[in-house]
């Protein structure tokens, strides 16, 4: 069988900025306190937006404290990012409420430094402006807004390797800033504003340009199609598998533990393998999505499956696999219909933050729903974080922590176990894989518009949860 093609999901990282590194010194004794990355954020607007009224006076003194207040509202920039990395407070509207922080403040800035110049900036710069100071300042403004939009596109579409500055040293481009108290100091603001209104249009072209770039790269090839193996052998593999496997101990811990088994190696490395190169054909079909205080990461349904990587559902399908759950369960369970984006999913974690908060695999169906969660690929830190018993009346409740190699299994009764996945650190990556079983397929019609709409909002898209399943693989229910 050939190797895996190689996969990379975070950019390489280079030297942390000088600031960075600073900031998360400073910072690192508020981790488990009650300050939030959103304080450290307020604080930095705070900062910025008293630095715009400092420039509104215009004059040598007050320009010299607004120039030392920008270069600490710029430092504070740092913290909040700091914090949420090193506390695990990452959330969605965090990094969006710092980037318009960002964007607002910069604005706000240089139109303050060119209405607290006024006519003066002609009289400093010996030159005859076409448009008053203050409008200078606000063509520089805009065109620093236009940056900020665009780079934080680019970072939805690439993730952060697509906006990382070049830096040298652990300087960055940005670093130029901190300088602006030794140009206020020589009383050169208004060549500094002028330079500014000239620049700041100019890079806000190389942006867009490299948005279009962005949005060509997000333009893959055909994904990779799986070659499939011969129909069947993915049941003779897990069937030579499960020879020998000790199903009687496996089924005692599992009803011991209220319907839950972790089993760290149970895959054969040539399904493990299989599993790989799914992931590698499914990889430009990812749907990212995000759901404040719950859930970050990425899905691949069913029906994407379907087409993409066909060992999949010939593994769902496994005989073998179905009877020795049924052992192992007690229950004769049953394929999720073919309309259930969930019945074979893979989950991936490959942005930082990316995580699930706890809940239970609640089931729309008449029956239970059991899950199956297989480890792909996992260079990563989180762990799967579980609660034994909740709903057992008398039966005290057992915490635990694991995390789940490549091939290793856990099998559970979703409305059992209360779990959640870990954030997902920096550089890091993981990659899993689950399959659904129930034992009565039937479902009312209002609960499955529920079932629909959660699917299609909160995991795969509309795309892909109704999209017309043009193509099946062999043996479909």
């Amino acid at each position: 069988m050939s190797e895996s093609p190689q996969l990379s999901f975070a950019g390489s990282t280079g030297p942390r900025p000088w600031d960075a590194r600073l900031a998360r010194r400073l910072v690192t004794p508020l981790k488990d306190s009650w300050v939030t990355p959103n304080h450290l954020t307020t604080v930095r607007l705070l900062v910025g937006l008293a630095a715009a009224w400092a420039f509104m006076h215009g004059t040598y003194g007050w320009s010299n404290l607004a120039a030392l207040l920008l270069s600490l509202s710029n430092f504070l920039d740092h913290t909040d990012g700091e914090l949420a990395r090193i506390s695990g407070k990452t959330s969605r509207i965090g990094h969006l409420y710092d980037l318009g922080t960002d964007a607002a403040v910069t604005i706000l800035l240089f139109v303050a430094i060119g209405a607290g110049l006024g006519t003066d900036i002609a009289v400093v710069t010996g030159l005859n402006m076409a448009l008053p100071p203050a409008a200078l300042g606000a063509t520089t403004g805009c065109a620093i807004a236009l940056i900020f939009l665009l780079r934080m596109r680019i970072e939805e579409l690439e993730g952060k390797a697509g906006i990382r500055q070049s830096s040298v040293g652990g300087f960055e481009t940005e670093d130029v800033l901190y300088l602006l108290p030794l140009v206020t100091l020589c009383n050169a603001l208004a060549y500094f504003l002028v330079a500014a209104a000239i620049g700041a249009p100019l890079f806000a072209i190389w942006v867009v340009i490299d948005y279009r770039r962005a949005l060509r790269r997000l333009q893959p090839a055909q994904p990779m199609r799986q070659v499939p193996w011969p129909l069947g052998q993915a049941d003779q593999a897990m069937s030579a598998r499960l020879t020998g496997l000790p199903t009687a101990p496996l089924r005692s811990n599992f009803a011991a533990q209220g319907a839950f088994l972790f089993v760290p190696d149970f895959l054969a490395p040539e399904v493990s393998a299989q599993l790989r190169d799914a992931v590698a054909a499914v990889k430009p079909c990812v749907n990212r999505n995000y759901l404040p205080g719950h859930k970050q990461g990425g899905s691949v349904s069913r029906h994407t499956i379907d087409q993409l990587s066909p060992f999949i559902a010939e593994l769902y399908r496994s005989p073998a696999l179905i009877e020795w759950l049924n052992q192992i369960s007690g229950e004769r369970l049953q394929l999720s219909p073919p309309d259930d984006p969930h019945a074979y999913a893979l989950y991936f974690y490959t942005r930082p933050g990316d995580h699930i908060g706890w809940h239970y695999d609640t089931s729309y169906y008449a029956g239970r729903r059991y899950t199956l969660l297989f480890g792909v690929l996992d260079e990563s830190s989180c762990r799967l974080e579980y609660q034994l018993h909740t709903r057992e009346a008398g039966v005290a409740v057992i915490a635990g922590s694991l995390q789940i190699p490549a091939g290793g299994l856990v099998f559970f009764d979703g409305d059992k176990l209360r779990h959640r996945i870990t954030p997902l650190g920096e550089g890091e990556m993981r990659v899993s894989l689950t399959f659904e079983y129930v034992t009565d397929p039937s479902m009312h019609a209002w609960w499955r518009i529920i079932s629909k709409a959660k699917d299609a909002v909160a995991y795969f898209g509309f795309r892909q949860v109704f999209r017309r399943r043009t193509q099946e693989p062999a043996g479909h229910e």
